[in-house]
């Protein structure tokens, strides 16, 4: 019974898997990718509430709930309804087994004014949508495949043009994210009390039992719809680390593999869990070479990050000047990693890296060299 979690992941992700190379079809893709994380998440759910129910403490792989696990383990019907909750909209967002059974046993949604919540996420994401229709009238990756792009122009504009893509890849992204929850939004899906501390994917941190009367007036104040938020745009876009801009980019699922694979997969060292949360990621997204490309070269300028962070000290001081390092080469990172994220053709990804000699990688292991030799300085001096 404990390990019917882990076998639940082998057989979806072996599925997804043979997805990626037998399915041309996107849509149908996204379709499981999603029913992935739900159907898997919740056999994670329903094993940490075993664990939970037999050691009768709070010593569990991952917090479910504020001192709230599930009650009873969901019928087969139930478990169908809630994979196919909001199916088919785009790829998220991911949430929970605790927020689907929430939307029809607790009454936040009655209460709370759902409309303006919708109006604001439609409204942003027509702007964005304007806003990406009119740079893509100027920018196209079609010019990633053109032999004039690597003859006519130099290595500096071949890197640079990278950023209006990247920024046409974030509006597209979020105008899409705006759309989804919007739907989800004007159900009452998804909404608490602002007190309960909603967190995207997961929902409510504490209690959510008892509900003090409210009045009318200050509902905009008191409930929160959190729990849907797919990006956080000042981590995104300020940073200044490179794990703030993962956590607040597509946070639900970042939270799937955060409380499943990270936290509740393996218990070793942070660097392993944080290689396993990438390889799954992968697979989930699909084993193409620039997916690989992406998810190896982020997890290595995150383990650089952490190693720095560690060998001086970044948060005294000299706090102002390492957060505008930190954010400088996050800024080069996401604009050189932006090829894997907007081109599917595996040769023209290969072809673009290799007309800039795999600059930024260079400059990795560099740093690598570097944090090594430092350390092995500072080892000799202690």
């Amino acid at each position: 019974m404990c390990n019917i979690h882990l076998l639940s992941l082998l057989y979806t992700w072996s599925h997804l898997l043979y997805l990626h190379y037998q399915v041309p079809d996107i849509y149908i893709i996204w379709l499981h990718q999603m029913q992935a994380l739900k159907l898997v998440g919740l056999a994670f759910e329903i094993n940490a509430n075993t664990i939970y129910s037999r050691a009768k403490e709070n010593v569990i792989y991952f917090r479910i709930d504020a001192n709230e696990p599930i009650c009873e383990a969901p019928s087969t019907s139930d478990i169908v309804a809630y994979s196919f909750c909001f199916i088919g909209l785009h790829k998220g967002p991911y949430f929970r087994w605790k927020i689907y059974s929430d939307h029809f046993e607790q009454p936040f949604s009655k209460l709370s004014q759902c409309w303006d919540i919708t109006e604001l996420k439609i409204t942003k994401a027509c702007i964005f949508m304007l806003i990406y229709l009119l740079m893509r009238s100027k920018y196209s990756t079609q010019l990633y495949q053109s032999p004039a792009f690597y003859t006519k122009y130099g290595m500096d504009f071949r890197f640079l043009y990278n950023i209006p893509l990247s920024i046409m890849y974030v509006l597209r992204y979020e105008a899409a994210a705006f759309l989804v929850t919007s739907v989800c939004t004007e159900t009452g899906f998804g909404v608490y009390p602002q007190k309960s501390l909603p967190i995207p994917g997961h929902g409510p941190m504490e209690s959510t039992d008892i509900l003090p009367a409210i009045d009318k007036d200050e509902i905009e104040e008191e409930f929160s719809f959190a729990s849907l938020k797919c990006f956080s745009n000042k981590k995104v876009l300020v940073g200044p680390r490179m794990k703030d801009t993962i956590r607040g980019w597509d946070m639900p699922t970042r939270y799937w593999f955060w409380a499943n694979i990270y936290k509740g997969l393996i218990r070793s060292n942070k660097e392993i869990r944080s290689a396993m949360s990438f390889m799954a990621w992968t697979i989930w997204c699909g084993p193409t070479l620039p997916n690989c490309i992406l998810s190896s070269t982020l997890w290595v300028y995150l383990q650089l990050e952490a190693e720095y962070m560690s060998l001086y000290d970044t948060q005294g001081s000299m706090k102002v000047p390492w957060d505008i390092g930190f954010s400088i080469m996050r800024l080069f990172c996401l604009i050189y990693i932006t090829p894997c994220l907007v081109l599917d053709d595996t040769r023209t990804v290969l072809r673009y890296y290799n007309s800039i000699f795999w600059v930024y990688h260079i400059i990795l292991l560099v740093l690598m060299g570097v944090s090594v030799v430092v350390h092995k300085v500072k080892r000799v001096h202690s």
